[in-house]
């Protein structure tokens, strides 16, 4: 049996949103929302219609909300990795992936795997840290 592990999304596969089908082919199951523990920035990468978190820069002084889902190892590396362009060879990889404290709305501590992407991008900042909400200002 493969191991459990955590997803922190906090973008397109929230739930609600255009990528949460992708949870379903990868095993995920909702534990629940909540925040970074630590500050990151978040960005709207480039200008395009999808998210990026950078582990790097903190300068926002806010956490990213995200949704935590419980999959499996396979899960992870089938599912979300090809959504998220992850490979173990760093020449194919388009995000990175790592694992981070997350605080959970319930209070619960967990560690989870973030997708992320290394890059200051001020120009395209979400300065409050929830992609969800910068989608419904923009509407």
């Amino acid at each position: 049996m493969s191991e459990k592990v955590l997803v922190a999304c906090y973008g397109s596969l929230r739930t609600g949103q255009a990528n949460f089908h992708v949870n379903a082919r990868g095993g995920g199951v909702s534990i629940g929302e909540g925040f970074t523990k630590e500050n990151y920035n978040l960005y709207r990468y480039n200008g395009a219609y999808f998210p990026s978190v950078s582990l790097a820069h903190n300068d926002h002084g806010t956490p990213v909300r995200v949704e935590v889902f419980e999959t499996t190892e396979a899960g992870l590396k089938g599912a979300y990795d090809t959504l998220e362009g992850y490979s173990e060879d760093e020449s194919y990889r388009f995000y990175n992936r790592t694992q981070i404290p997350v605080v959970l709305d319930s209070g619960e501590e967990v560690v989870a795997w973030i997708y992320h992407i290394d890059q200051d991008l001020p120009d395209w900042a979400v300065k409050h840290g929830d992609w969800v909400k910068h989608l419904s200002e923009e509407e």
